[in-house]
């Protein structure tokens, strides 16, 4: 797509951003901005009108040669681009403590004292109210330096304060690192439990015991807490009960709204996934999606993959009428160009449960090829299942090869390929007349799979 980068750009930009570019580059002596002014009257575009109405702009150009427009049309793209990004920069210097910490930076290096003691107290005063250890421990470190320089029994007093607040922050920035490092790990542990890298990444019990004790702030000590049960997702007992300590740890926790909220957020995710893998039952998990969902909406984080869920699992209970409901209202926000095939996947499964069968099986000759593992392999599942009953066995047999072929590639990631291989194995045994095990008890999909219509 061409001009992605200014498109994404303009489509971030909130209510006064967008007026405060209109109204700079109508005040600009720079023609070029007259058509960024057009572009954001135009702020509901999608990415092929918004495509259409940049080949427009080259056209109204009247150059003649190819190579040239290109040229131009790059050229104007960047400078767009950069309007967009001083204003985002220039906003966040105003409207936060990088303003006063980056002055304190600036009159250091030119080692001016007073202005740098002034920034220098007004960055760390805000940096303390917004818990930004990285800012604290470049501020303490400058005020050190200048304290060094200089050491009167004043001073030296002073230093030995600022070293043990230096000290305190540290330890607090060790453990904000070192949380969302395990949280990103064990959440990539759970696809890939195999793996000989997560030998060494995976801490021992000790190990976690002695970094919970040592944190000092709820947050970090809550995410150790929701690492340690993804590291424990394969061992059910003890996944529930670290499950069960780190919801009460959240509730109980002292932290703003906003935190806890974000916290049972990982949390819903966490005990989502343990659903799709352990069976949890249906109900529970479409509150579940639909709690993560609100929060989503609540604090606009655009997550695919969590409103993906909420659809999915409505549509296994068979609620088209709220999964369309949904979709048409936020469909826009949630899915883009680069997740459609989860959009088209849900698409499929809707067309067959209202009896379109052509219209399912075209969509699934795209999501059978989809770069998700998931995405590909529920596809090809659906797609065995239409096709054996519409009593096409050649094609069945074929279409069940394909399937195992597939899922050997996803054999490493264990969330989906053991309850995948044992439908398919399932289908297998149904396509040869014989009884298939099916108690109810897996996950809803696999379930439904292997129901008659």
């Amino acid at each position: 797509m061409k001009g992605k980068r200014l498109y994404q750009l303009v489509q971030e930009l909130n209510k006064t951003e967008h007026r405060q570019l209109v109204n700079a580059c109508k005040l600009s002596a720079d023609k070029r901005s007259a058509a960024i002014v057009d572009l954001l009257r135009k702020r509901n575009l999608t990415e092929k009108s918004f495509e259409l109405w940049l080949s427009q702009l080259v056209s109204s150009w009247n150059i003649k040669t190819l190579a040239e427009q290109d040229r131009n049309q790059r050229r104007w793209v960047d400078f767009a681009c950069k309007e967009v990004e001083k204003l985002v920069l220039k906003n966040r210097l105003e409207d936060s403590h990088a303003y006063n910490h980056e002055l304190s930076q600036i009159f250091d290096l030119r080692n001016h004292e007073d202005l740098t003691a002034y920034y220098n107290r007004k960055a760390i005063d805000e940096a303390s109210q917004k818990n930004d250890y990285n800012t604290l421990i470049a501020e303490y470190d400058i005020s050190l330096r200048w304290l060094g320089r200089n050491q009167s029994k004043a001073n030296i007093a002073k230093i030995a304060e600022l070293l043990m607040l230096r000290k305190e922050v540290t330890e607090l920035h060790y453990h904000e690192n070192m949380s969302y490092f395990y949280s990103v790990s064990s959440a990539l542990y759970i696809d890939n439990p195999g793996d000989v890298s997560y030998k060494r990444i995976v801490p021992a019990p000790t190990e976690f015991n002695a970094l919970k004790k040592t944190a000092k702030d709820e947050y970090s000590l809550i995410l150790y807490m929701l690492a340690e049960a993804r590291f424990h997702f394969y061992q059910l007992k003890k996944f529930e009960s670290l499950l069960t300590d780190a919801i009460v740890s959240i509730e109980n926790a002292k932290l703003d709204e906003k935190s806890k909220i974000l916290l049972q957020r990982n949390w819903l995710y966490l005990r989502i996934t343990g659903g799709i893998y352990y069976q949890y039952p249906l109900v529970q998990m479409i509150d579940d999606a639909s709690r993560m969902f609100n929060i989503q909406l609540k604090y606009k984080m655009h997550d695919t993959i969590g409103f993906f869920f909420l659809l999915f699992f409505l549509l296994l209970k068979g609620d088209v009428e709220s999964y369309e409901g949904l979709l048409r209202k936020h469909r826009a926000s949630f899915f883009t160009d680069d997740s459609n095939d989860y959009l088209h996947f849900l698409q499929a499964l809707t067309c067959y449960l209202k009896g379109e069968i052509k219209q399912a099986i075209g969509l699934l000759m795209h999501t059978s090829y989809s770069q998700s593992s998931y995405i590909a392999t529920w596809s090809r599942l659906l797609e065995i299942k239409i096709h054996l009953e519409e009593g096409d066995i050649r094609f069945t047999r074929v279409l069940l090869i394909r399937a195992k072929r597939l899922l050997k590639m996803s054999k490493r990631q264990r969330l989906l390929y053991e309850p995948a291989s044992a439908t398919i194995a399932a289908l297998g045994a149904i396509l040869k007349g014989q009884p298939a095990t099916n108690d109810g008890s897996a996950f809803q999909y696999y379930h439904f799979i292997l129901q008659n219509r």
